[in-house]
């Protein structure tokens, strides 16, 4: 957003280039994507701005019907932000462009003008975010791909360990992020990321085995000859990886040199570390596959069609998703929306000046995901508006040139974006600075003074009003939707265990139920979270649906976990199994009672006591809501 600035004042027009760097704010977005996905997200956040500032600027002549449209674009722009799993600063900055339209009576050839403006403004942040694609355009999936690699070099040398629960879980995830990426970038089926990737799925699956039979630390040596092949993910041709791979592991075992597609992966040796457990299972071929697929190597067999993987669905079903009933979605939509509208109201009502700053603040504060975030989030939403209006003081005080002011900008732009993930408090100095140099370039009249007290208490009445719509709309919308998320968590299950158990499928049907199994687990846990924050009387001691979480995760992770070399059960027992878990799940949704008992699956015994352990925490759930019902 800098440059727009810097290029309105270096042509006389500071307040046009202000105007324009409201369209630069789309440059905030998609940093850490690809950039096949980011043109699209950028482009699409450029288009959302430039029709906020339309119709605010359309609505800003029309009295009380300017705090409606704001809180309109707001309710649309939040539901479809958390649908397509927009980062933040997800529908704020869009939010803050169409509160600022609204909040400076124009003539509609004005507003049009003003649109225009930023319009303008996005196509320079698109250009600049654009920009590092032409010396490392697939820079985005490979720092995403070393990252999966990491995470489940992290999993096996924490297994066997207190926190290796926590571990399986940033290694889904972080896999589970690196596909997304992959998938983002449109990378083709024989692309060395594509197959370094699909490796990396399946040493997923094995570390998760040796996870799960694991009874004592590993080797250290395996994790080590996972992190030796880290480097080789940002090498860009085979010849490279060649050299990078072939280096042996320090202080374990050594991965061999790489020739043309062979070579293997020796044992961890005495200097890894004391094995008390040895690598089991297919651990030790699939540390091989990953390295000979980021050599550049062949590795399916000759009559094996190369498949990739699932092609990126689109917005559509991501949005028809989050409309479903089940969804937390909508209630954080429309209450965001609602929000917005009421504090513009307010401050309209109560003859603030600046009167949109109420609604944003609100809107601000209301991008935590629970009620515990949100009292926290605008503890530090004052906290840095209070700093932010000292910075912003000493900018602007004693008129100083442009060239002080932009740069200053420039300054607080960087900050924002390298510690909005880390530190909110601090971000919001960066971000309150940014907003009141930029109105007071668009109103150069304006008092500097006036303004910046006007700052704080807005800021004030919209982090009090946002703590209250958060606690009457729909308070416990999280809760109430917990049990479909675990319900369709463990019918994903269902779907994995029949798929691995099935001799129909060639594997096909199994990798993508485990891919859906992956991102159902990351939003029970999410969910769920939430929930317990909701209420602050609760906790996982004490609330009776948390053990059943724990109870369906530890199954989900025995889905990931198991080979498919294993000889499946009878098909009657798979049968009955699916039965007893489909009851199950019936009974988490409320539909139904637990079983009274459940079949066990001969050969699995991991499986069959974990579906026990489950069928028991839901009817101890159900007792209980039975006897407070």
């Amino acid at each position: 957003m800098t440059l727009p600035l810097a290029i309105g004042v270096a042509v006389g027009h500071p307040a046009w280039g202000a105007l324009a760097s409201m369209g630069g704010f789309a440059g905030f977005y998609g940093s850490d994507t690809p950039y096949r996905y980011r043109a699209r997200l950028v482009a699409g956040i450029g288009a959302a701005l430039t029709l906020g500032v339309l119709l605010g600027g359309l609505a800003s002549t029309r009295g009380w019907l300017a705090p409606l449209v704001a809180g309109a674009v707001a309710g649309a722009t939040s539901f479809v932000c958390q649908a397509a799993e927009i980062p933040p600063p997800r529908e704020y900055l869009i939010v803050l462009a169409t509160l600022a339209a609204t909040g400076i009576p124009v003539p509609a050839d004005q507003a049009l003008w003003n649109a225009g403006l930023t319009a303008a403004g996005a196509a320079v942040g698109w250009l600049v975010t654009m920009s590092p694609a032409l010396g490392r355009a697939r820079a985005p999936e490979r720092r995403a791909v070393r990252a999966a690699l990491e995470a489940v070099a992290g999993l096996l040398a924490r297994t066997g360990g207190p926190d290796a629960g926590a571990a399986r879980h940033q290694a889904v995830t972080a896999v589970r992020r690196a596909r997304r990426a992959v998938i983002q970038g449109v990378l083709p089926a024989d692309h060395r990321l594509t197959r370094s990737l699909t490796a990396i799925e399946e040493l997923l699956e094995a570390a998760l085995h040796v996870e799960v039979e694991a009874s004592a630390p590993l080797d250290t040596g395996w994790a080590t000859a996972v992190r030796a092949l880290i480097p080789a993910v940002a090498r860009r041709t085979a010849a490279d990886v060649q050299l990078s791979v072939s280096s042996p592991a320090s202080g374990g075992g050594s991965v061999s040199s790489p020739a043309s597609g062979g070579g293997s992966v020796s044992s961890p040796t005495a200097g890894g570390g004391s094995a008390s457990s040895p690598a089991p299972g297919p651990l030790p071929d699939a540390i091989e596959q990953v390295r000979a697929a980021l050599a550049g190597a062949d590795t399916a067999a000759p009559d094996q069609e190369l498949t990739g993987l699932p092609a990126w669905p689109g917005i559509r079903p991501q949005l028809r998703a989050a409309a479903r009933g089940h969804s937390v979605i909508l209630p954080a939509a429309a209450r965001l929306g609602i929000a917005v509208a009421a504090g513009a109201g307010i401050g309209r009502a109560l003859g603030l000046d600046h009167s949109y700053w109420v609604g944003l603040t609100a809107a601000a504060v209301l991008l935590a995901t629970n009620s515990a975030n949100t009292l926290r989030r605008s503890v530090h939403r004052i906290a840095g508006t209070v700093a932010g209006v000292a910075l912003a003081y000493t900018l602007l005080a004693g008129h100083r040139s442009w060239v002080v002011v932009v740069a200053g900008v420039a300054l607080c732009q960087f900050a924002s974006e390298m510690i909005i993930t880390a530190s909110y408090g601090l971000a919001v100095v960066g971000i309150t600075v940014l907003a009141l140099v930029l109105f007071h370039i668009g109103t150069p009249g304006a008092d500097v003074g006036v303004t910046i007290g006007a700052r704080i208490t807005d800021t004030v009445l919209g982090a009090v009003l946002a703590l209250i719509l958060r606690s009457v709309l729909w308070p416990r919308a999280t809760a109430a939707r917990l049990p479909q998320v675990q319900g369709r968590t463990l019918r994903s299950v269902g779907r994995v265990l029949c798929a691995l158990w099935s001799d129909s499928g060639d594997g096909r049907d199994l990798g993508d139920g485990r891919r859906l199994l992956q991102s159902e687990l990351a939003t029970l846990r999410a969910v769920h979270t939430d929930a317990l924050a909701d209420d602050r009387a609760a906790s996982p001691d004490t609330d009776l649906r948390w053990p059943v979480t724990v109870a369906i995760e530890e199954l989900a992770f025995l889905a990931l976990s198991l080979p498919r070399y294993r000889n499946p059960p009878p098909p009657d027992t798979v049968w009955a199994f699916r039965r007893s878990l489909n009851e199950i799940a019936g009974a988490v949704d409320g539909y139904a009672s637990a079983p009274a008992a459940v079949t066990p699956v001969p050969g699995y015994p991991r499986t069959s006591a974990a579906l026990g352990v489950l069928a028991a925490a839901v009817t101890d759930a159900d007792r209980h809501r039975f006897r407070c019902g």
